[in-house]
């Protein structure tokens, strides 16, 4: 007990000697200080910038569905990435930007939309990524891009993904697979 107290009597000694250094004086009271004796940067009236520095950023192009021709093809659409650090793994940014859809503008304006959509609620995850054989890539999906649609659409949520992917310098082809619910990736009969 007298070993805490004789600690906390330091403690106290060192703040009040740290406070004493920093050259704040101590009011018992709040002292009001008129406008004329504020810098000017706190004056009333003036405004202050803070530039932040520029973030980096990657172009990338992703493929949406066009509808006006008659037929669903892919439009490419180029977009602005952020890229948080140097190791960032492209093709992750790339799949995240396709599996989002498309903005409210390209939506609006360009009538573009996505026949990537989940079968349930939750949207379509990227697990897994590797490229087991030089060119190809082979993704792992939490489930099969284009939820219930069959026939063309299907074909077309599929072709979204691997015209997006081949875009990459170095990717020819696209794997699919997609994890059970054993937690064993198996292919998707494209």
């Amino acid at each position: 007990m007298m070993q805490s107290r004789s600690r906390l009597v330091a403690l106290g000694l060192f703040l009040t000697l740290i406070t004493a250094a920093c050259g704040i004086p101590i009011d018992s009271q709040p002292e009001v200080i008129s406008s004329d004796e504020l810098p000017s940067a706190l004056q009333p009236g003036t405004s202050t910038t803070t530039t932040l520095p520029d973030q980096l950023t990657e172009e990338v192009t992703i493929y949406l569905v066009d509808p006006s021709a008659g037929e669903p093809l892919l439009r490419a659409v180029t977009r602005q990435v952020p890229v948080v650090d140097s190791g960032a793994d492209l093709e992750f940014l790339i799949l995240g930007q396709l599996l989002e859809g498309p903005t409210e503008e390209e939506q609006f304006d360009d009538d573009l939309s996505t026949r990537i959509i989940p079968a349930g609620d939750e949207p379509i995850a990227v697990l897994a990524k590797s490229t087991p054989i030089e060119g190809q890539l082979a993704i792992v999906l939490s489930e099969a891009p284009g939820g219930a649609i069959e026939g063309d659409g299907r074909t077309v949520a599929f072709a979204q993904i691997v015209f997006t992917l081949t875009e990459i310098d170095g990717i020819d082809r696209v794997r699919f697979l997609v994890r059970d619910e054993d937690g064993v990736d198996v292919d998707i009969p494209v």
